[in-house]
């Protein structure tokens, strides 16, 4: 019978069907394999933690009460700012003591002075004198007890002039040892001003006007704001692929979708259970590495205590 043009149609057995299904599976998973693959490859190193700066404490130096402060927690203070400042009046009353020393000294290093000369010019005629004494007896023309006169007359204006010259450089090593007293009067009064090193923002104040302050107690606590840092845990899976001065990027939860810029700066050289704060006790008991990021913040915008999010742009492994 003809088939009216048609062309034939072909019949497909099970086993065909059965094996062109196999062949396209292989491709599928082969496909899917491929991009999970790409996809590990492109996947960075994600951590979270909360923003921190470093923190100068700033204490005192000088005892004291505290007579004036001049910036309250939150403030910004530029470097060089008086913050406080510590009563200086038993140094002032210590300085004006070493200056009347001073004025006194410089009358009795006067007479010291004179007197030195005195000896020295007293011992020159007692030389003089001797050694004609000494020639004359040598000659036989004096006797024996002016001539031990004149030796004792010598021994006598030595003796005088090494007590002068003493006694001038006692009082120059007391002059200098005032000196020293006023200095350091000087340099507690310099001291009992607490001034910032940095510039920052004030995040705690430890004493108020009226309290007394020790030297070495803090006053103060100013935090770098210019640049923050943040620590962030990798497992042991992860830490291989982080290199020093690997880019990352920070994503803070105060700001939404905004990227801060960030550089490691610091990688642990050994291995710790992840931090108590982890909530469940399977991921605390995880081996892990601590990672510490710093971020540019120029403007301020990072705050201490925020939570955020880091990525860091690792080399595959």
């Amino acid at each position: 019978m003809g088939t009216g043009g048609r062309e034939p149609i072909h019949v497909y057995s099970i086993g065909d069907i059965m094996k062109s299904a196999m062949r396209i599976r292989a491709a599928v998973i082969c496909l899917l394999l491929l991009v999970s693959c790409r996809g590990r490859r492109e996947e960075y190193p994600v951590g979270s933690g909360v923003l921190e700066a470093t923190e100068i404490l700033l204490s005192a130096k000088t005892l004291g009460t505290v007579i004036e402060t001049a910036v309250e927690e939150g403030d910004s203070v530029q470097s060089g700012q008086l913050l406080a400042s510590i009563e200086t009046e038993k140094l002032e009353l210590q300085k004006s003591q070493a200056g009347a020393g001073l004025r006194e000294l410089a009358f009795l290093l006067q007479n010291a002075a004179r007197a030195a000369e005195l000896a020295s010019v007293n011992l020159e005629n007692a030389r003089k004198k001797f050694s004609r004494v000494k020639a004359l007896h040598d000659s036989g023309s004096v006797t024996q007890q002016q001539f031990e006169d004149g030796q004792t007359a010598l021994k006598a204006a030595e003796t005088q002039n090494v007590t002068a010259i003493n006694s001038l450089d006692a009082l120059k090593a007391k002059r200098e040892q005032v000196e020293l007293q006023m200095d350091l009067a000087d340099s507690q009064i310099e001291d009992s001003g607490i001034r910032s090193p940095i510039r920052g923002v004030v995040t705690q104040k430890f004493l108020e006007k009226g309290e007394t302050a020790r030297p070495g107690m803090p006053v103060f606590s100013v935090a770098d704001m210019s640049r923050m840092w943040i620590q962030v845990y990798f497992h042991s899976r992860e830490i291989g692929r982080i290199r020093l001065q690997d880019s990352a990027e920070l994503n803070a939860d105060a700001f939404p979708g905004r990227i801060f810029p960030g550089t490691v700066s610091w990688i642990s050289p050994r291995a710790e259970f992840t931090p108590k704060m982890v909530q469940t006790r399977e991921a605390r008991a995880d081996l892990v590495y601590a990672v510490k990021v710093e971020v540019a913040n120029p403007d301020g915008s990072l705050k201490m205590g925020m939570p955020a999010d880091v990525t860091i742009r690792a080399s595959s492994p």
